[in-house]
């Protein structure tokens, strides 16, 4: 046996030549395994981070595009309420400045035993003028302005002015005084006004007679009882 085990070549015995080991075949399937596994989490992997990405653009290219804000609007704080803004003409051609009374009644005289203040709540607006009678007896308060300094002879103008008083139906008249020349003439319309706080517009008409002449605006109420006022706003006075 040991002869055969070992021949001998020239009379000298040969030790058979050893081989290397193998690995077992189990070993083998294992660790093919687990590579192709790490290559399918890579490969998962990849494949969410490429999703995750379309879903992204998708959404930008869908998404609505944002609407402007409105801008904030002014509120109350520790220092009271915002000022009201100062009136801006009521049109073109308006020739009364302070026609709306917003701020105060800066421009405008008081007719008659009267005090004259800017009252809230106005037609279209956030504050009228109101004249209150004062005085023992009733009598004809109103407000007065000087509306053109130096009017032209057959020049035309057109007032008008809305009204209410605290108690209804008393006359309220309107008028145009053109003063020149040492003379002066006038044009007028006269209203009752309405029950509760309804306004009503009055409204005339004058044609100037005389060279260089002022021209005034009255608007005035008669038998006003002490404590009664009478309320005006959106004055306005045009040529033509």
């Amino acid at each position: 046996m040991e002869g055969r085990d070992r021949p001998a070549v020239n009379g000298t015995s040969v030790e058979p030549a050893l081989r290397p080991a193998r690995a077992p075949v189990r070993g083998r399937h294992l660790a093919t395994r687990d590579r192709r596994r790490g290559r399918g989490w890579v490969v998962t992997a990849t494949g969410l981070v490429v999703l995750a990405g379309v879903v992204l653009v998708a959404r930008m290219l869908t998404a609505p595009e944002p609407r402007p804000q409105p801008a904030p609007t002014a509120t109350s704080d520790v220092l009271g309420p915002p000022p009201t803004p100062p009136a801006g003409p009521a049109a073109f051609g308006n020739l009364v400045r302070n026609w709306s009374f917003e701020q105060d009644l800066s421009g405008w005289g008081v007719v008659g035993p009267a005090t004259a203040s800017r009252e809230p709540q106005g037609r279209t607006s956030g504050s009228s003028a109101a004249v209150r009678a004062r005085g023992p007896q009733p009598s004809q308060v109103g407000l007065a302005l000087k509306v053109v300094p130096s009017a032209r002879r057959g020049s035309r103008y057109v007032a008008s002015a809305w009204v209410r008083s605290t108690p209804p139906g008393l006359k309220v008249t309107l008028r145009l005084v053109a003063s020149g020349g040492g003379s002066s003439q006038a044009s007028h319309a006269v209203v009752p006004t309405l029950p509760g706080d309804r306004w009503r517009r009055i409204s005339v008409a004058h044609t100037v007679a005389a060279d260089q002449a002022t021209l005034d605006l009255q608007i005035t109420a008669a038998d006003v009882g002490p404590g009664e006022a009478m309320l005006i706003d959106e004055v306005e006075v045009r040529a033509g």
